[in-house]
């Protein structure tokens, strides 16, 4: 072989003959037209599907059959909402005794079904487990006139109408999901009474808290002015908010994703992933539309605003919206990954109404969160790793959240990743503090006066907008055009400009995909071209993320550049006093009830019966660790319902509550008091043999917790063998 003069004897820094190279760049060039074809054939799919979901009002990409039981158009206030029964799949059955749960999705850009568009999903995990299973799902434009105070007010009749039809079952597990999950806890805040445990999955509740340099979507707002530009689009819209606005600034969170990888990672991918691509693209372009009033009441009220924390957040018609009116166990799923709703904001309202774990105690209150290190947002409620272990999780956990004693803790999964699971999944219960929950993101006094500074400013813009620029719309307002510009807007044409029906030109690939899927060839993973290929994207993925990273860092420190100037804030009148009020630092009442929490636990002292004295001990147990598995809270009330067969969920959770507050306020006087109970009414004997019984059913306990098990024990019987 002769030498090349440029690139010596090895052409493209490889040993083999020339001929070779050209079979290998013959092989890469008819394998990259044939997934081209493929390639594109799929972006005709996905325009077709998106055409034919924004033709239907009431589309969803629910995987599961249902049917509607109530229709909120039909309310005094109608509402474009509606509940749905969910049918189970061949070979499931349900159990109407058993707690029924309600499934909410969001309203933030996308039609409805993200919570059921899976075999392995919140749905699905709840059929798969007996439950009876309701839907709150919602059309894709918004009725006439329709507010967000009458869609709070209007869906708590779904939720009425599930606890009316099983009036024998514990109460419901309501879920909600992003933006459904603050509207699943507005209607817990109207009707407590009938609401059992509630999740919230990637759901932002206190917006602004965060850190810097991490989550740059709660400068959104700040650098615009305010809400006024909402009403801008709206009124552009005819009086329409176009949920595509939300979608794109959703996408442009990660250009690099948005512009390239998730593109190029079908192309790479065509024979493995266009089903899966598909079925997430059906929902990610299912757009939806806002009333102007909506989207505006949202912003001003929710996330410029900042009120649903204050605990004085009123509807127009004096409903309180508190999220301290709450009684039932609350559950947050966050994710460290999630640049949406990450964990500041999901669960930071915590540490917004409450001063410190002891309150949340003597309120009575049982808040759990689960955190997950790296999934992103929808992945939250989505993923189908999530589906097999979270949210799975969540759902085998409902009744021992139900049960929990008042406090704070973290629901921490046991069961490795990737690990084949037989059965339960493991996991265990860890207190937390309020201090905790602060290292997940929380604002100092400095970033609060910023974002108070923006609300003011938002506030004053969006009067003068409403005044002065407003009316002229009305005036030449024409809903015909304003529907047709509709459908030009950026992130709609990036789906229609592919679909066959708007663009007959697509025809061609279909033909196309079809050879080439007859003729396919594989590429061998060895070919230096297809090499060349993947080196080219990750320069692309990596150039466009670092173009991302220097934005989000220039919208920081523009942020903060305006809206912690001095000289700005004193103008807005922001510069003094506190930038905005939360229970946690101002709660008047806060005396009076560690007043009435030490009288009840005056009241509770004293053990009153065999199933008090069985919790009583495994109390004084846990005080001396930091954690609680969830299979022991099963079993313990398994063995309470053999003591006292008659009593209900209830009456068990209220005994758990008394023992713990008990036993955490003074551990010497709860066992002295057990003691007492024991020697009065001779049950010594009895609660060794149940407490050495749940031991035993528990097995695998470390040495220590079976050490203080038997330590306790021999107290209690050892004033006993004296006595005799």
């Amino acid at each position: 072989m002769s030498k090349n003069p440029m690139f010596g004897t090895n052409l493209l820094a490889g040993k083999i003959p020339l001929t070779a190279k050209a079979k290998e760049f013959q092989d890469y060039v008819t394998d990259a037209m044939q997934r081209s074809s493929l390639f594109m054939d799929v972006m005709r799919k996905r325009g077709n599907e998106m055409v034919d979901m924004t033709k239907d009002n009431s589309s969803t990409v629910l995987n599961f059959k249902f049917e509607k039981l109530m229709d909120g158009s039909s309310f005094e206030r109608p509402i474009n909402y509606w509940l749905a029964r969910m049918l189970p799949p061949e070979g499931v059955v349900t159990d109407n005794n058993k707690r029924p749960y309600v499934i909410q999705d969001p309203r933030a850009g996308q039609g409805p079904g993200i919570g059921g568009f899976k075999k392995d999903s919140e749905i699905g995990d709840a059929l798969k487990n007996g439950h009876p299973v309701y839907f709150v799902g919602f059309n894709s434009t918004p009725v006439d006139g329709q507010t967000y105070e009458d869609i709070i007010k209007g869906q708590v009749k779904f939720y009425e109408k599930v606890a009316e039809l099983h009036p024998n079952s514990p109460k419901m597990c309501a879920m909600g999901n992003c933006a459904a999950g603050y509207l699943t806890m507005f209607s817990a805040m109207q009707r407590p009474d009938i609401f059992g445990p509630i999740m919230i999955a990637g759901s932002p509740l206190s917006y602004w808290n965060g850190e810097r340099g991490r989550y740059p979507m709660r400068y959104a707002g700040g650098m615009v002015g305010g809400s006024w530009v909402n009403s801008l689009l709206g009124d552009l819209g005819g009086g329409k908010f176009d949920g595509t606005y939300l979608v794109l600034n959703f996408d442009l969170l990660n250009p690099a994703n948005f512009l390239w990888s998730k593109q190029y990672d079908l192309y790479a991918n065509i024979d493995k992933e266009s089903e899966r691509y598909l079925q997430f693209e059906k929902w990610w372009g299912d757009f939806i539309q806002f009333n102007t009033p909506e989207i505006k009441w949202l912003v001003d009220k929710l996330f410029v605003g900042n009120e649903l924390t204050t605990g004085k957040l009123t509807t127009e018609d004096g409903i309180k919206l508190d999220l301290r009116a709450i009684t039932s166990p609350i559950i947050t799923f966050v994710s460290d990954g999630d640049n949406i709703s990450p964990p500041a904001q999901s669960a930071g309202w915590i540490a917004d109404m409450y001063k410190d774990e002891q309150e949340i105690q003597a309120r009575g209150k049982t808040i759990v969160y689960c955190l997950n290190h790296k999934v992103g947002h929808l992945a939250i409620f989505t993923a189908t790793k999530v589906g097999k272990r979270e949210d799975e999780l969540f759902v085998e956990n409902m009744d021992s959240i139900d049960i929990l004693p008042p406090g704070l803790y973290e629901l921490v999964v046991d069961t490795p990743e990737g690990e084949e699971i037989s059965g339960k999944l493991r996991s265990h219960y860890e207190a937390r503090t309020i201090e905790d929950i602060k290292a997940l993101g929380y604002n100092n006094v400095e970033d609060d006066r910023a974002f108070a500074t923006v609300a003011k400013a938002s506030e004053a813009l969006s009067y003068m907008y409403d005044k002065l620029v407003h009316p002229w719309f009305k005036i030449y307002d024409n809903p015909e055009v304003a529907n047709r510009l509709k459908n030009f807007r950026p992130l709609r044409l990036s789906y229609t400009l592919f679909a066959d029906s708007i663009n007959p030109w697509m025809k061609f690939f279909e033909d196309a995909a079809t050879k080439a899927e007859q003729k396919r060839i594989q590429l061998d993973e060895s070919n230096p071209f297809l090499h060349m290929q993947q080196e080219s994207s990750k320069f692309i993925t990596q150039y466009l993320q670092n173009i991302a990273n220097f934005r989000d860092s220039v919208r920081e420190q523009i942020f903060f550049n305006i809206w912690s100037n001095p000289l700005v804030q004193k103008f807005w009148g922001t510069d003094t006093g506190a930038p905005r009020y939360t229970p946690s630092m101002t709660q008047f009442d806060r005396d009076e009830l560690m007043k009435n929490y030490q009288a009840e636990i005056k009241r509770n002292l004293p053990v009153k019966n065999k199933v008090e004295a069985l919790f009583r001990f495994i109390a004084l147990i846990q005080a001396q660790r930091n954690q609680l598995q969830e299979f022991v809270i099963r079993i313990l009330v398994h063995k309470a319902r053999e003591l006292e067969p008659k009593w209900s969920d209830r009456d068990f959770h209220e005994v758990i509550k008394a023992q713990a507050m008990v036993v955490r306020n003074d551990p010497d006087a709860a066992l002295t008091a057990l003691k007492e109970f024991t020697d009065k009414a001779n049950h010594g004997a009895e609660l060794s043999a149940a407490v050495h019984d749940v031991i035993d059913k528990i097995g695998g306990l470390p040495a220590e917790v079976t050490d203080i098990a038997q330590g306790i024990a021999a107290k209690l019987m050892a004033k006993m063998t004296n006595k005799n």
